[in-house]
């Protein structure tokens, strides 16, 4: 009853057909076609392995650059920064530390930089700069502070009031100085001149110290505010007051005396914190 429509062209020949259509093009029937899954071919496992090593490589370079920068940046270094109030026996200390003797000091513009082994050998040697106290002179302490693996502000003991009023505006610097804040280096506080009578303990110089920190923050703060300028401030505080053990640098307070002499609290902590 129904007519059969030839599917050739004029020209005789078929139209394309699509894939999967369901028509068999030779017998003009529809008939369905099964596709024939292809075989896998074995590689060996090579391309399994190299694909692997291809995604793994990269992470492995990338973990090993992670790690040795990493450690670059924790590497403090082997300098060791002395400053505070002129008088204070920064010298002294220096002297006693360098060539284990003492000799006569007088007050200086410039600082002085030189070798020191703290434990025999050489093994234990650091770099050690003595900072001229002057006010004045900041700018160098700043530049020095910025590369120091341990800051150790001399204070004269046996006059503590007025040596930590003069110390706490060196103190305010270093401790604002963005180079310190990042690299985080060691504090140290030492009460030179601990054989003379009536010399302060550790104890009492770090309350002292603190309270005129402390003054100089408000200081600074408020001249900014009256002036409209901005100031730097050691972070971490904002309207409360300043604490050593707020800081993000490890600090301790230690008595010692370069006539004695009494610097093995100071050696140990400038080895421990080096390097």
């Amino acid at each position: 009853p129904f007519g059969f429509c030839s599917m050739a062209s004029a020209s005789g020949e078929q139209p394309p057909v699509e894939v999967g259509s369901g028509l068999d093009v030779g017998s003009g029937l529809d008939e369905p076609v099964v596709a024939t899954p292809t075989p896998a071919v074995p590689d060996g496992g090579g391309g399994g392995a190299t694909l692997a090593l291809s995604l793994v490589l990269p992470l492995v370079i990338a973990a090993a650059f992670f790690l040795l920068f990493r450690g670059r940046s924790k590497s403090r270094g082997d300098r060791v920064v002395l400053f505070g109030p002129m008088g204070a026996g920064k010298t002294a200390l220096s002297l006693q530390l360098r060539f284990g003797r003492m000799t006569p000091t007088y007050s200086s513009l410039a600082k002085t930089v030189g070798r020191c082994d703290l434990g025999g050998g050489g093994a234990n040697a650091v770099t050690l700069v003595d900072v001229p106290g002057s006010g004045r002179l900041r700018s160098q302490l700043l530049s020095e502070a910025a590369s120091a693996a341990v800051l150790a502000c001399v204070i004269d003991g046996s006059r503590l009031a007025p040596q930590c009023k003069e110390a706490a505006g060196a103190l305010f610097d270093v401790l604002s100085l963005e180079a310190v804040q990042r690299r985080s280096p060691a504090l140290l506080v030492v009460l030179s001149k601990s054989e003379a009578r009536g010399a302060a303990s550790p104890e009492s110089a770090r309350t002292l110290l603190e309270a005129e920190v402390q003054k100089v923050r408000l200081a600074r703060t408020t001249m900014a505010d009256t002036g409209g300028t901005g100031t730097k401030d050691i972070p971490g505080f904002g309207a409360a007051g300043f604490s050593f053990a707020q800081t993000r640098l490890t600090t301790q307070f230690v008595s010692a005396s370069a006539s004695t002499p009494q610097l093995d609290a100071v050696r140990s902590f400038v080895l421990k914190h080096v390097g």
